[in-house]
């Protein structure tokens, strides 16, 4: 009997082990011709993806992604796919395709019009949502375009195509979309209506755009229309992330057209995190220009405490480096010694390391430059 039972469980646990093994069934850079000539005679569309050994997103989607069982069975039930990791092949299909990055993955039909295009890592739920998407012949990327160029305008269209594009990483057909829908003659109030409320918090990414200074103007206007945590973050993401490509970029902020009016608009609004850009954007101005009143602003802004603990030590730190990188002004680069010498009884021995490192080569930047 516990023979019996012990064949019985292995025997289970082999199906069990085998049922939970399928993967997506994809063949090996071969010829695109060779690859359609099946699809037609399976009646499929072509599944192509495009990566490379050395890409870790690609390949956590052939091993994490298109292993699992529901993605295996819909794609093989549904497609003739290609793996296009290298080769000519590769390189002339991603010219006529227009793949740039890795992972792109693209729906084509047997004699090679593009109907769908998705790029990037994504769990399996949105990756069979974006197949699916892509079988649509009335809602894939083909079939948006379409409607898109044949002048289809509604708001809840134009979110749609604009979320496509974005999955697809077409960037400059997406910009060129909200450029069309948010052109000189939008009506700004607009803005006001969900619709163009969505698209406006998803897509838009200019901290300079008409629609955003219209949000700062109206601030609270939009906070009671929508709520402050999808307003406030919102915000936060176009000005936080501007104010730090400005402090830590490799060129005069000044010299941004955008510069004093993103300055301009942190400085009077009333965002809880606006203090924060602050300490990046104020700084910022003075960078490549003049590089003491840079360093007084750094303080200026430390003695505020508005930064506090752990954020306070990395900005204080990553100030430090930036003198120490770009700097070439003696008396600036004392600052970036100061604040080491203050990060250093603070810090753990990995910073202390890193912040050393730092001093040293600011020292022996003073030396030559005093010589």
């Amino acid at each position: 009997m516990k023979r019996i039972f012990l064949l019985s469980l292995a025997v289970v646990t082999l199906t069990i082990a085998s049922a939970q093994n399928r993967k997506v069934n994809l063949l090996s850079n071969i010829p695109f011709e060779k690859a359609a000539q099946m699809a037609k005679k399976e009646n499929k569309l072509l599944f192509l993806d495009f990566g490379s050994p050395r890409c870790s997103p690609c390949l956590y989607m052939k091993n994490k992604i298109f292993t699992i069982d529901s993605v295996a069975d819909f794609v093989n039930s549904h497609f003739i796919s290609v793996d296009y990791m290298e080769g000519a092949e590769k390189t002339r299909l991603s010219q006529i395709y227009g793949v740039y990055t890795e992972p792109v993955f693209l729906i084509v039909d047997p004699e090679g019009n593009l109907m769908h295009r998705t790029e990037g890592r994504c769990t399996a739920g949105e990756m069979l949502e974006r197949f699916r998407q892509g079988l649509d012949r009335e809602n894939n990327l083909a079939a948006q375009s379409r409607d898109y160029k044949n002048g289809r305008r509604d708001p809840d269209f134009i979110l749609s195509y604009l979320n496509t594009l974005h999955i697809a990483g077409l960037r400059e057909e997406k910009q060129a979309v909200l450029k069309n829908i948010f052109s000189d003659n939008f009506p700004l109030d607009s803005l006001k209506k969900p619709s163009y409320w969505n698209v406006y918090e998803k897509f838009d990414e200019s901290a300079t755009s008409r629609q955003t200074l219209f949000v700062m103007d109206h601030f609270q206007e939009f906070i009671d229309l929508f709520g402050e945590k999808n307003v406030y973050s919102k915000i936060d993401q176009l000005y936080g992330s501007k104010a730090r490509i400005y402090i830590f970029g490799k060129s005069a902020p000044i010299e941004d057209p955008d510069f004093l009016t993103v300055l301009k608009y942190a400085q009077k609004s009333d965002h809880p995190n606006a203090s924060i850009w602050l300490t990046y954007l104020v700084p910022a101005q003075y960078k490549f220009s003049d590089w003491v009143e840079m360093a007084k602003a750094v303080e200026s802004a430390m003695s505020f405490n508005i930064l506090k603990g752990t954020s306070r030590n990395l900005y204080k730190k990553s100030m430090s480096e930036q003198l120490a990188w770009y700097c070439n002004d003696v008396n600036a680069l004392q600052y970036s010694i100061k604040w080491i010498d203050e990060l250093i009884p603070q810090v753990d021995n990995e910073m202390k390391q890193s912040l050393l490192y730092t001093k040293n080569e600011v020292i022996e930047k003073i030396k030559v430059l005093n010589k």
